[in-house]
């Protein structure tokens, strides 16, 4: 028997809450239980059908500091063990340093996730032997295929003319053609490993017992490039300007120990990569953004109209030269482009406000893929 203590109001994709065992199993701890949350939009593959699975292998293989997976209940139901601490955003937020034992548990944990090779979990990998990415190349260039057709096509026939007002080509973009689909074209080859997916500070809990770090949502544990992983981690982390050269460096000893080979030509690919995660950031943020804008009351769509064209604003300059964009959006005109998108879903059929952006032709009359010998805009570019 488990009581509820609290709930967890993190988490994109369930909704957890935190349960004090009773009786036998008090001894396990507090647990957490997650519920999957309806109607979520995925913005990332994956590989796994559960993370579960992946912890229960991870634990199977000798990998430390990762949450135990316990079966309770007479139905088996599957409960994370909870780690008892904080993130590591709480002292170190986004934009500061990491003391070096920190940094050091961060290494080792790169090592040890390359050294687990595909087979190593191949009773749990849900995707078909024949649609496994084969190259490093490939492997990118399903991702960019991923974030078109499970993102920009899914959503822009409800959002094509705020994907029109903030300037974002997604066709051509994201086309097998584009700018990102030939820089994939061009990277070295790597052996794959598991990849976690999520590495960033709210994702490392800082262990009350001992002060060490652990991991945490695994839900987008990829099978792939150990450089994408790199990429993800650094994008993520908001690690102070002028860090990344040498955490490339201690990342790239790390990996190489484990599995040779792990970073060949991380100096050329790792811009690449870093240019799909701003470019990647930009399409899921402005989704989410909309479907925030979407479910907040009149009352408080000013200052959520507000916040929204901060945080677009943010990622539109990030990326915009992988985008191809030769002027950025100002936060009002991101501001005003929401705002237009708020009117049109609360008034079906009403004007359109004023700055909110042209519309553009509805999505079955746009143009399809730039060819081969079409023209593009922007190449993706280094940190």
């Amino acid at each position: 028997m488990t009581r509820q203590t609290m709930p967890l109001l993190g988490g994109h994709h369930r909704v957890w809450h935190v349960l004090s065992p009773q009786g036998q199993l008090a001894g396990l701890g507090r647990l957490k239980a997650g519920r999957a949350r309806p109607g979520v939009a995925h913005f990332d593959p994956r590989c796994f059908a559960a993370e579960e699975d992946v912890l229960i292998e991870l634990s199977l293989l000798g990998m430390d500091r990762i949450p135990p997976v316990h079966h309770v209940g007479e139905d088996g139901l599957r409960v994370h063990g909870y780690i008892e601490g904080e993130t590591l955003s709480r002292p170190h937020p986004p934009g500061t340093p990491l003391p070096e034992h920190h940094l050091a548990r961060l290494m080792e944990l790169f090592g040890q996730l390359a050294a687990i090779r595909p087979g190593a979990l191949e009773l749990v990998h849900r995707c078909p032997a024949g649609r496994r990415p084969r190259t490093s190349g490939d492997f990118l260039r399903r991702l960019i295929s991923f974030t078109r057709t499970r993102v920009y096509e899914v959503h822009r026939p409800e959002l094509h003319r705020l994907f029109a007002a903030l300037r974002i080509e997604g066709d051509a973009v994201l086309g097998p053609y584009g700018a990102l689909a030939r820089e994939a074209d061009q990277l070295t080859d790597r052996p794959f490993c598991l990849l976690h997916g999520d590495l960033h500070r709210d994702n490392l809990i800082i262990a009350a017992s001992d002060g060490e770090l652990w991991t945490i949502d695994w839900e987008l544990a990829l099978l792939g490039d150990p450089v994408y992983d790199l990429a993800t981690h650094l994008h993520l982390m908001g690690y102070p300007a002028g860090w990344q050269r040498g955490l490339t460096h201690r990342w790239s000893q790390a990996v190489e120990a484990a599995l040779p080979g792990a970073s060949a030509g991380v100096a050329r690919d790792l811009p690449r990569y870093l240019a799909y995660k701003r470019v990647q950031s930009v399409f899921t943020d402005v989704v989410r953004q909309a479907q925030i804008v979407r479910s907040t009351s009149a009352a408080d769509l000013p200052e959520q109209l507000e916040r929204t064209a901060g945080t677009i604003s943010t990622v539109l300059r990030r990326a915009a030269k992988p985008l191809g964009l030769g002027r950025v959006p100002s936060p009002s005109a991101v501001e005003a482009a929401y705002a237009g998108y708020a009117a049109r879903v609360r008034h079906p059929g009403a004007e359109v406000p004023a700055g909110a952006g042209a519309s553009p032709a509805p999505p079955q009359a746009a143009a399809g893929p730039a060819g081969p010998g079409a023209t593009t805009r922007g190449v993706p570019s280094g940190a």
